[in-house]
């Protein structure tokens, strides 16, 4: 006799379906696909094995995307968690229009990736930018700089463009952290501590480091897995400047045509991915997650 008591199992299959169709089997079916050679202009797919991996790895665009790649995430992750603490750490403060701030904080994160790009574009154009019109304003440069077009500044300037994108959804998940601090906590601490630093050291952050893991780790697999804004300001240059990984899954399956390739680079990702994670959490105090 089938019951809930003897397979409780059974209530989950309703939500664990959907995971298995739209996330495991598309999973699986890429994993397959990297070990086959799967090319439209070639009819067949043939088994290779690690042929692709190999061919990959050994290419000549692998080393500059896989360090553009880690470079882009270390600048991105750190600051997107940095800045979006200290963002909602004002916006907790009653202050007049603080409304209306915290309504514009939030608009990056409901623009679409290309509106951003374009909007970035703009403020980094070397004749028409805003970025260079302050900096010739104050005195800090004489000549424009181009800084989408010189390899140098192009994946500093994609990364500032990045962070403002997700610099809201960091400070929507602080602002949820923070409220969640006895209050009366923190009116004892602004009484018996008057130095800010060290009542957000000894009292705010044991509060919110937990929350802080979690966007550190959010911010980096999303950093390092950033396509769209890429794309659509720098196209990957100028010449390998800013191509990530993440766009050369799309040169390998939509440019070459050579899926099994592009699904390649995809595992390969996973895989750096997964080590970037663990690599995160065990760099942090045992206790980070432990109640007090």
């Amino acid at each position: 006799m089938w019951s809930s008591n003897r397979f409780p199992g059974l209530w989950l299959l309703p939500a664990l379906l959907p995971v298995v169709l739209m996330t495991l089997y598309p999973i699986g079916h890429a994993l397959w696909t990297s070990l086959h050679e799967v090319m439209i202009l070639f009819p067949g797919e043939p088994f290779v094995g690690l042929k692709n991996y190999q061919r990959v790895i050994g290419s000549n665009y692998f080393r500059d995307a896989l360090r553009n790649s880690l470079v882009f995430t270390l600048l991105a992750a750190p600051s997107v968690v940095v800045l979006g603490t200290l963002i909602a750490l004002f916006l907790r403060r009653r202050f007049f229009g603080s409304e209306v701030v915290r309504s514009v904080v939030l608009l990056p994160w409901v623009l679409p990736g290309a509106i951003s790009a374009v909007l970035w574009v703009w403020v980094f154009h070397p004749s028409f930018g805003i970025l260079n019109g302050i900096l010739r304003d104050l005195g800090l440069i004489d000549a424009s700089i181009a800084w989408l077009t010189d390899p140098q500044t192009a994946l500093l300037a994609v990364a500032a463009a990045h962070v403002w994108t997700q610099i809201p959804f960091a400070v929507i998940l602080m602002m949820a952290a923070l409220s969640a601090i006895n209050t009366e906590t923190l009116e004892a601490a602004a009484i018996d501590c008057r130095n800010p630093l060290k009542r957000f050291r000894y009292i705010v952050f044991p509060e919110i480091k937990a929350m802080i893991v979690v966007l550190l780790v959010y911010n980096a697999l999303t950093a390092f897995t950033s396509y769209d804004l890429v794309y659509a300001m720098t196209g990957g240059g100028p010449g390998t400047a800013t191509t990530l990984l993440s766009f050369q899954i799309w040169r390998e399956s939509f440019s070459m045509y050579d899926f099994g390739a592009g699904s390649a680079v995809a595992f390969i990702v996973v895989i750096i991915s997964a080590c970037l994670i663990t690599a995160i959490t065990r760099a942090l105090p045992s206790d980070l997650f432990a109640s007090d």
